[in-house]
């Protein structure tokens, strides 16, 4: 008799750029194909890391969309889809495929197994929403934080049973950051001086990530080093607003706004130091690819960020919402090659003993295999 393999489907809202998305995507890259027959299901819209995920052979979904408002009946067609492939565990991201993953699996008996993963936000969240994980919790056989501090507001916030709560922290592709490049040319195509020195970012343009306060640091930092760079890559509904600070401080020609790019790995690559300021987080991926590809790194002391930046090893963590403090450090560490050198290096060795994607894959594969 041949060995067992398991239908195993994620849902997700998409397979768009961000987080979440690019966990999808390394567990289907990691999990272990003779084990698992893995399946995509995007709720809302594809996405552009879709064609990421079928270039593994795996096939990528979208639900049949409604014209207009919200489908309130998706679970309806979730359910069927479950029935269709024979799906046995589902792994569900965030809300609304947690919600419809698991009411679908109710009228499903046949599914064996359900895994959420809660890939981390700004808590507390509204109260139709913990109020549905709460109970839609007590159908799941384990509920993941993506760090410690985001299960801790599962349990903190939403009452879910701390025995049902694990936590799993996300992961990074390393094989992505062995790229060659010429700098210097590089960043010329980018219109950026590479003579002086390129602190940069890549995140979403939100109010979580507390770019405005870089932004106000920046002066502060300009006297110190007016060749500076500041290379803000990514897209989001603060775009406009963010440009026209820029303007008002008067460091506009210092700061380059890229939009959304496809090429981090090249760009980390020509960071000098990567500054991430946000006001919430769980354990963003952004922090392993700067590590995973040997940046020094100042950030903001808030959610799973100590997790993955010890204090003095292998960067260096702020307060929020506190310019002075971004200034001061970036200063500070951009005037120290030595300890730049060294954080360089603590956080590729921090990376590859704990955020691989290898390795979180592996965790949730014997997540999988407890609960089937």
């Amino acid at each position: 008799m041949g060995k067992i393999k398991y239908r195993l489907l994620h849902i997700t809202h998409d397979l768009q750029i961000g987080g979440l998305q690019q966990v999808i995507v390394n567990l289907c890259k990691y999990t272990d194909r003779s084990q698992f027959d893995i399946s995509v299901l995007c709720l809302r819209k594809r996405g552009i890391y879709a064609e990421d995920v079928e270039r593994l052979g795996i096939p990528v979904y979208l639900l049949t969309q409604k014209k207009k408002g919200v489908d309130y009946f998706s679970f309806l067609k979730v359910s069927q889809f479950l029935r269709a492939e024979n799906i046995d565990i589902i792994h569900s991201h965030n809300t609304q495929p947690l919600i419809d993953g698991v009411l679908a699996a109710l009228l499903d008996r046949r599914i064996k197994t359900i895994i959420h993963t809660d890939h981390a936000r700004s808590f507390p969240d509204k109260k139709r929403y913990m109020f549905a994980e709460w109970l839609l919790s007590h159908f799941v056989n384990k509920m993941v934080g993506v760090s410690e501090h985001t299960s801790e507001n599962l349990i903190k916030y939403e009452k879910i049973v701390p025995g049902k709560v694990i936590t799993i922290y996300n992961g990074v592709d390393p094989r992505q950051f062995n790229v060659q490049l010429n700098r210097e040319n590089f960043l010329k195509e980018l219109g950026v001086d590479p003579n002086g020195p390129v602190v940069g970012l890549g995140v979403r343009l939100t109010a979580q990530k507390g770019i405005t306060y870089l932004l106000k640091a920046m002066p502060i930092i300009l006297k110190a080093f007016p060749d500076l760079s500041l290379v803000i890559a990514g897209e989001g509904e603060l775009e406009t607003d963010l440009k026209n600070e820029s303007r008002g401080l008067g460091i506009s020609k210092n700061v380059f706004f890229l939009g959304p790019r496809l090429d981090m790995p090249l760009l980390l690559k020509v960071f000098d130091l990567y500054v991430l300021p946000s006001v919430w987080e769980g354990l963003p991926m952004v922090l392993l690819e700067a590590m995973a590809a040997g940046c020094p790194i100042v950030a903001t002391n808030v959610g799973g960020n100590s997790i993955a930046i010890r204090h003095g090893v292998n960067g260096i963590l702020v307060p929020q919402q506190n310019p002075a403090a971004l200034a001061n450090s970036i200063v500070d560490l951009l005037s120290n090659s030595t300890l730049m050198d060294k954080y360089s290096q603590s956080s590729l060795d921090i990376f590859e003993k704990t955020f691989s994607a290898e390795i979180m894959a592996q965790k949730y594969q014997k997540l999988y295999m407890r609960m089937i």
